[in-house]
């Protein structure tokens, strides 16, 4: 009779399945090397399209910048304009850099000196610049009549174009009982009207636009005062002399 020997629990040592291991473990790794690809994926695409927004957020921040330079300039010219309409000529000067220039008549106003001499000693002694409506009939090309203005892309420097219509006045000349008479009531000044367009460059400055040149493009002139029907054309008078031999006079011709 034949004993069954019980299998041993304690010291039983089974064959491994290597196969099965094998398997699992080639599935592994094959899952482990899809999973990374994956993984470092990711983040190159999200990269990628968090440098897209940044880039857009930066071209919108730009643009609105922009426009907002624009909206300051302009606002710095209706400044400009208003002061000039109530004759306040040393604040007009304040709106320039102090290495601006002003072409006006024919003539080259430079720096601070020469620009306080054009509107606080010329365009004051004929209260010039006051805003006047075009005159009927002497209306300027609509396409000269639009507001434009371009800011450069590093938001330091702008150029803008701008219609204006203003009083020109000249001191009447010689000493007859008329011209002292008109002087004593405050008057004696030949009056007209001038159009066209005014051309000016700006640079930023502490943070803030003022004035670097500005252009008087005159395109029309008439003798002619608010109030009057009718008018007649005039030629626009060009400076002869420079500063000294014309103490109002420019610091070069053109």
């Amino acid at each position: 009779m034949s004993i069954l020997k019980p299998e041993s629990v304690a010291g039983n040592h089974t064959k491994p399945d290597t196969g099965r291991r094998s398997f699992i473990w080639k599935t592994g790794a094959a899952m482990s090397a899809v999973v990374a690809s994956a993984v470092a994926g990711i983040p190159a695409h999200k990269a990628d399209a968090d440098a897209g927004r940044s880039g857009q957020l930066d071209r919108l921040a730009s643009r609105i910048g922009s426009l907002e330079d624009a909206n300051t300039i302009r606002r710095l010219h209706q400044s400009f304009e208003s002061r000039l309409d109530q004759g306040m000529y040393e604040e007009v000067v304040g709106l320039f850099t102090d290495d601006a220039r002003v072409i006006y008549n024919g003539g080259l106003y430079v720096g601070k000196d020469g620009i306080r001499r054009l509107y606080c000693d010329h365009f004051a002694s004929g209260r010039t610049g006051k805003k006047v409506e075009s005159v009927p009939g002497f209306e300027s090309d609509p396409g000269r009549q639009l507001d434009i203005v371009e800011v450069a892309e590093d938001r330091m420097t702008a150029t803008g174009q701008f219609p204006y219509s203003m009083q020109v006045g000249v001191p009447m000349t010689g000493h007859s009982s008329l011209v002292d008479m008109a002087r004593l009531q405050g008057e004696g000044i030949v009056y007209g009207w001038e159009g066209g367009v005014c051309e000016v460059s700006y640079v930023k400055k502490d943070d803030a636009w003022v004035i670097n040149k500005l252009a008087y493009l005159a395109a029309l002139k008439a003798d002619y005062r608010p109030g009057r029907l009718s008018a007649r054309p005039m030629a626009v008078s060009l400076f002869a002399e420079t500063f000294p031999q014309n103490p109002t006079g420019p610091d070069r011709l053109l």
